[in-house]
C-alpha cells in the first residue's frame, strides 16, 4: 500500500526479527534532534509532541518523555498487567503535571538524538515486548530521568497483533533475559524455578494442545537457562551498537552533568529522508491513515454485506 499509493516516501524493506531490530533499522534512517518511537495502532496529538519536545529541550537530563495512554473509551491505560501494575504508581494516581517515573511505555516516547548515541538502541535479543523497560533501565543507570507529560493520546492496546501462545511464551522468555540482565541472581532464578514450575504443571493440564506445547517449552529453556531461546527468529545482534548514528558514543559522564553538548549531528549515508523538523509530519501521516481507511470503508462494508 506504501510502495503504491506514496511512491515519494523511501520504503525500507526487511526480514521481520522483531520490533526491537525493527525499530532500530528505522532509528538508523532518522535524522531529526527529536525522535519519536510510535506504535501503528497509536493516534497521538501535536499537544503531546509540543509537550515531550518542550521537556526534551528544556532539561537535558531527562532521557525520553511519553504521554498518557488513553483507551478509545477514554479510560486510562495501565502500563503493567497483574501483579506488577499494582507497584506502579503512574497507573493509580492522575498526572496532572509533568512527572519523573521509573518507566515508560514504548508505545509512544520521545527521546533525542545524543541520548540515543550514548544509551544505544533496542536490545534485539527482544523480539516483542520488554525491549522499552530494558531501555528504559539503561538510561537511569546512565545517570537520566524519564518523565510522563499530562498530554493524553489514544493507543488501541493490541490493535497490531492478535493474541498466540507463541507471543505469550515470547512475554516470559523476555522478562526472565530482562530479570537475568537487570536483576539479581537470586530474584533470576526465583523467577526461573517459578516459570520451570509453571511450565511442568500447566504442559499436563491445559486442554488446548497449541498451550501445552507452548508450556513445554518454557519448562524446557527454564531447565536450560536459555534465556535467549525466542520461539521467533532473532537478529542475532544483540544490544550492540547500530551502525554510523551510534559512533561517539561520549565516554565521560551522561549529558546530565555536561554543561555543553553537540547539537548537530552527520546524516547517515544511507538514510534518504529529510531532517524532521518538528511534530507536523508525524500529524500529517495519520491524517493520511484516516483518510485512506475512510477511503476504503466502504469497500469493506460492502464485502461485510
Amino acid at each position: 500500500m506504501v510502495r503504491d499509493e506514496f511512491p515519494d516516501v523511501a520504503l525500507h524493506r526487511y526480514e521481520n526479527h522483531g520490533f526491537a531490530h525493527a525499530v532500530n533499522r528505522g532509528l538508523e534512517q532518522a535524522s531529526g534532534e527529536y525522535i519519536l518511537l510510535l506504535n501503528s495502532d497509536l493516534f497521538v496529538s501535536k499537544a503531546a509532541l509540543d509537550a515531550m519536545i518542550g521537556r526534551l529541550a528544556a532539561d537535558r537530563s531527562v532521557a525520553a518523555v511519553a504521554p498518557i495512554l488513553h483507551n478509545e473509551d477514554g479510560t486510562r491505560q495501565h502500563l503493567f498487567g497483574w501483579p506488577f501494575g499494582a507497584f506502579y504508581w503512574p497507573n493509580w494516581l492522575r498526572v496532572r503535571n509533568v512527572s519523573r517515573v521509573p518507566l515508560l511505555n514504548g508505545a509512544c516516547f520521545m527521546t533525542r538524538r545524543d541520548v540515543l548515541r550514548e544509551i544505544g538502541a533496542f536490545d534485539e535479543n527482544f523480539f516483542l515486548y520488554n525491549e522499552e523497560y530494558d531501555w528504559c533501565v539503561r538510561a537511569q543507570r546512565a545517570g537520566y530521568h524519564l518523565e510522563l507529560v499530562p498530554e493524553p493520546v489514544v493507543h488501541v492496546g493490541g490493535g497490531s497483533t492478535a493474541p498466540s501462545p507463541d507471543l505469550w511464551l515470547e512475554a516470559q522468555r523476555g522478562f526472565l533475559y530482562f530479570t537475568q540482565k537487570h536483576g539479581s541472581p537470586l530474584a533470576t532464578e526465583m523467577l526461573r524455578r517459578a516459570m520451570q514450575f509453571q511450565g511442568f504443571c500447566y504442559k499436563r493440564t491445559d486442554p488446548r494442545a497449541r498451550h501445552r506445547a507452548m508450556w513445554a517449552k518454557l519448562e524446557s529453556l527454564t531447565s536450560r537457562e536459555a534465556y535467549l531461546e525466542s520461539p521467533f527468529e532473532l537478529s542475532g545482534r544483540g544490544d550492540r551498537p547500530a551502525r554510523p548514528m551510534w559512533q561517539g558514543v561520549m565516554r565521560e559522564r551522561p549529558a546530565a552533568v555536561v554543561q555543553e553538548t553537540t547539537s548537530t549531528h552527520a546524516m547517515s549515508e544511507s538514510a534518504s529522508e529529510a531532517p524532521v523538523e518538528n511534530g507536523a509530519s508525524v500529524v500529517r501521516l495519520a491524517a493520511e491513515r484516516l483518510r485512506i481507511a475512510s477511503r476504503r470503508l466502504p469497500k469493506v462494508a460492502g464485502a461485510a454485506g
